[in-house]
């Protein structure tokens, strides 16, 4: 390092610059050829070059259509019931949590659980009271359910439907 904070490479290891007299600096000589750059296959040799990227497919999204057609989206985990709660399903704290209007008294406090998975969907029983049926099959507590298209839902006595839109 010299006194001005630059690092000085060892002598020899640059070759000397020519001379800054007119026509011989930098600026006059013919310079030589840059590298030539060969992207891999499938990328374009530039920006805004060569064939265009094929376009991704927008990933599906879920709703829950709740009575009198209130949609919710399903960007993430939802938590279903009366009073849901996060302590229903301690690996979700982010859990969006919707409360249900049952008049029949028949959804539990925190009934069942929404959950994207990929492409699908999941629905969980949380070991609710009156259970969770989706399309006529009885779900089992504790257990997903993969759903990969809309579907009918009983929460106990309440009618819900997720749609893949």
């Amino acid at each position: 390092m010299d006194d001005s904070g630059f690092i000085v490479p060892p002598p020899g290891l640059i070759p000397p610059r020519p001379s800054d007299a007119p026509g011989t600096g930098p600026s006059a000589s013919p310079g030589r050829p840059l590298p030539a750059f060969t992207p891999p296959p499938g990328l374009p040799a530039a920006p805004g070059a060569g064939p265009a990227a094929p376009a991704q497919q927008p990933r599906p999204v879920w709703r829950l259509v709740l009575a009198g057609g209130h949609a919710v989206p399903v960007g993430r985990t939802l938590l279903l019931g009366r009073n849901p709660s996060h302590a229903a399903l301690p690996g979700a704290p982010d859990a969006e949590l919707v409360v249900l209007d049952d008049p029949t008294s028949t959804v539990s406090k925190t009934h069942a659980a929404l959950a994207p998975d990929g492409d699908d969907l999941t629905v969980t029983d949380l070991h609710s009271t009156n259970g969770v049926v989706v399309d006529g099959a009885r779900a089992e507590p504790g257990e997903p359910v993969r759903l990969r298209g809309s579907a009918d839902m009983l929460l106990g006595d309440l009618r819900v439907r997720v749609e893949l839109s």
